[in-house]
């Protein structure tokens, strides 16, 4: 099979950058334009549409970063029932959402450009970061981080074992341990619940990476988060 010529997915690329508006009635439109769109990049034959650096920069502004971005909406969707929210957001679940497909889109990009999507990916970490570190209450910065290093530290991972390779660009247990670990030894619940819902999604995705007494050590702060 032969790509089709560049002029005719443009338009679609345009359509997909577009579509998404942060009201939730438009979530199916927007996880299917972005499936979309993973399914371009994760093929090598459409390589040259998204090459550039200046292409995959402007996927992340617009459409990686916007919804992995919490909304209100799913803040009310958490605070009325955060097991089920926690569940849903999870890598195995049946449930579509905007984060899970953008997380697919991010490894799609990692398969055909890991070095660019990991750079760029990395310069905006460590900006939202910067931004958490000089105001606490830009909680929903750190938790795009977070997904971020989700989205392009994966490389192969399996629903029973995890993951069992992960991008060599990206030190998975450092960033655990400056980032995410502080969370779950915060001892008070109230403070960025979802921040900590979304660092105990960490620890189980990445749960092959620790060791035996590592993993040991961070039982007793995973119950009191989830007791």
């Amino acid at each position: 099979l032969h790509p089709l010529p560049t002029p005719i997915y443009l338009p679609c690329l345009e359509f997909t950058y577009d579509c998404h508006p942060p009201d939730s009635k438009h979530d199916a439109l927007a996880t299917t334009s972005i499936r979309f769109l993973s399914s371009l990049i994760g093929k090598l034959m459409h390589g040259k549409l998204f090459e550039g650096e200046g292409t995959l920069r402007e996927i992340f502004v617009k459409i990686v970063i916007p919804n992995l971005t919490i909304r209100e909406i799913d803040e009310e969707r958490f605070e009325d029932d955060p097991t089920e929210f926690i569940l849903s957001d999870m890598e195995s679940s049946d449930t579509e959402s905007r984060r899970k497909c953008t997380q697919e889109l991010l490894r799609a990009m990692c398969r055909q450009f890991e070095v660019q999507t990991t750079l760029i990916c990395s310069e905006h970490v460590s900006q939202m970061l910067g931004q958490f570190a000089a105001d606490k209450n830009q909680w929903k910065m750190k938790d795009v981080a977070i997904h971020l290093m989700l989205g392009i530290a994966i490389r192969a991972e399996s629903a029973q074992f995890g993951v069992s390779q992960v991008n060599e660009g990206v030190n998975v247990m450092e960033f655990f341990s400056q980032h995410v670990l502080t969370e779950l030894q915060e001892s008070d619940m109230s403070v960025r619940p979802m921040v900590k819902a979304t660092s105990i999604k960490f620890v189980s995705i990445f749960r092959n990476q620790f060791t035996k007494e590592q993993f040991g050590a961070l039982m007793p702060l995973l119950i009191a988060h989830l007791g």
